[in-house]
Parts: C-alpha cells; structure tokens; sequence
C-alpha cells in the first residue's frame, strides 16, 4: 500500500453500526473539497441534503432510507467526524488520488451489501472478499475508483472463516471433531447463550486437552503459506481491475499488490497473547502475526459468539 503518514491520533469510536457515517462524510467532501473543513459546515450541507434532496444527481443510495440513517449516525459522532474531515482533506491535498468535484459524475455509496446495479456490473466475477469498496467515484471519463471506508485505523480489516479457508474436507473434519468433544463435555446440540462462559474456558489457547483447538493450530501451520497467499489477496484486492482505496480517519492509502512473496510473513505470534504490563490475555482466540512491506498485521482467531460454528480470521492493522 501506498501510504501517506499522519501523526495525529483518532478519539476511539462507539462499536459500528449497520450505517458508518462516514461513508457519507467522505463523498460529500470529494464533491465539495476546500469548502468542508469542520463538523458543522458538513451538518449544514446534510440539511440542505435533505430539505432540498441536494446532491440527488450526484450521490446514490442502495435505498431511500440510508441518508437519514447516515446522518444520524454522523451525528452521534461529532467529535470523530470532526477530525475525519480534516484528516480526509490533508489527505486528499497531499496524495492527489481523487479528481476535482467537477470531473466526478456520480458517487455510489454500496456500504455492507450493495445494490446498485452499475456496481453490480464494475465487479462481476469477483467475490465480496475481494469487492471491498464501501464507496465507488465514478468520473466523466468513465473512470471508476473504490474506497473502502474505515471509521479508525483500530477497525477490522477483515472477517475470513478459518475452516473454510482450510478446505471442505477439513471444514468438515473439524467440525466433526468439535461436535464429538462437545458431546463428551456434556454440551447440546445447538449452542446455546447460556453455556458461553463454560464454553470459552474449554476453547482458551492453553486447554491441551482440546482436541479441536489442537487440530485447528496444526491445520493452521501446515497451511500456513497458503492462508498467507489468501490474507495478502484479498487485503491488497489483488483481483480487482480498477484503482480501489482505504481512509482509516488518519491515512489514505492506495491497495497495491505485491510483486513478490519475499517480503511477506505469517505466523503464530506469542507477544499477542500478553499484555503490554506482560499479563497474559484471558482470551478464547489464537494469535498470528502478518507482515507485507512495511505494513503488520495482528491477525486472531476467534468468533464472533458462537463457538459452534467456524472461528474467523480477524485482521487488525498495527
């Protein structure tokens, strides 16, 4: 990745929503660069957004709804959309990346799932692992960039199922192995929310006498180049065949894939499972650690919940 550096830090944001706010803050002040520089002069472009259905040629939903759930999201976070827009600006002057607001033609904002049909058509044949673009500027020219929008540098990159990754037999094995050894443990069928607790302490990386987590962490290993191909992949979009970008609130970095695999790692990583005081993380997840040029990578295994289906790969930028 291209990367434009800047020092400043990014208040935490609330966890995410369905509808991240900034997806919207990022096209209107491509379409009005120069003349947002705070908070309150984007609010009052959203009002006249919606009193005077402004920008309706420009900027296009997935549906009539999203601009008001948009809106109410940017204004719960005044504080973060403040700094968002300085830091975008800074961003947009130093890298150039993006056109003027006069030679773009339309922004559509596909957020989660997209649904307009234009997008639709720009990423046929590609994945939503590898279509990650939150945001598409689609110039005069015919041009058409991604933006995948982040509210902070802290925000997963990605979610990967790991049996999956590991292929069907394995998937299937795996999960075969958890069923049985639930079953020994007394656990039923179905997960069920009351049983987490218990069920976290039998998952913890040091349980030994988990024969699942002891097959996920050899399966994990002898494949390790493999998931290092796949992460690396579809991070940098490496199968997408037009320009495609990331804001995290502080950098602005163009996804480049790289030439070669000689500067690229994977592994188990043992600093992650401490703390910085040096206490060890009580945590059902494993931890690995990602390195692409100057780029690192935590990546945990965990789940989002439920310990009955598939742990995901969840990457992190250092």
């Amino acid at each position: 990745m291209e990367q434009l550096i800047s020092n400043e830090k990014m208040p935490t944001p609330r966890k995410s929503t369905e509808y991240n706010g900034m997806e919207l803050v990022c096209p209107v002040v491509l379409l009005n660069r120069n003349k947002i520089n705070n908070y309150d002069e984007l609010d009052t472009i959203l009002s006249n957004m919606i009193k005077d259905k402004l920008y309706e040629d420009k900027i296009k939903f997935n549906n009539e709804k999203d601009l008001l759930e948009y809106i109410k999201d940017i204004r719960e976070k005044k504080k973060l959309t403040n700094n968002y827009i300085k830091n975008f600006n800074k961003q947009l002057e130093l890298s150039g990346y993006f056109p003027p607001p006069e030679d773009i033609k339309t922004i559509y904002i596909s957020g989660k799932t997209n649904k307009h049909s234009e997008i639709d058509k720009l990423n046929e044949g590609l994945s939503k692992l590898e279509a990650k673009g939150d945001v598409y500027i689609e110039q005069k020219n015919g041009k058409c960039d991604g933006l995948s929008v982040k509210q902070s540098k802290a925000a997963t990159k990605s979610n990967y199922s790991v049996q999956k990754i590991l292929g069907k037999e394995t998937d299937k094995l795996l999960t075969e192995i958890k069923k049985n050894y639930l079953t020994e443990q007394g656990f039923p069928p179905k997960f069920n929310e009351l049983d987490r607790d218990e069920l976290n302490k039998l998952f913890k990386p040091e349980n030994k006498e988990n024969p699942y987590m002891s097959k996920l962490k050899e399966e994990i290993e002898k494949n390790k180049q493999m998931i290092c191909n796949f992460l690396i992949e579809k991070l940098y979009c490496s199968n997408v065949k037009y320009d495609i970008y990331e804001f995290d609130g502080l950098q602005l970095n163009k996804l480049i894939k790289p030439n070669d695999n000689s500067d690229i790692t994977f592994g188990e990583y043992m600093p992650y499972y401490y703390k910085k005081s040096g206490e060890k993380r009580d945590a059902t997840k494993l931890f690995y650690r990602l390195t692409c040029r100057d780029k690192i990578y935590r990546v945990e295994v965990r789940w989002k919940g439920n310990l009955y289906v598939s742990p995901q790969f969840q990457i992190h930028e250092e």
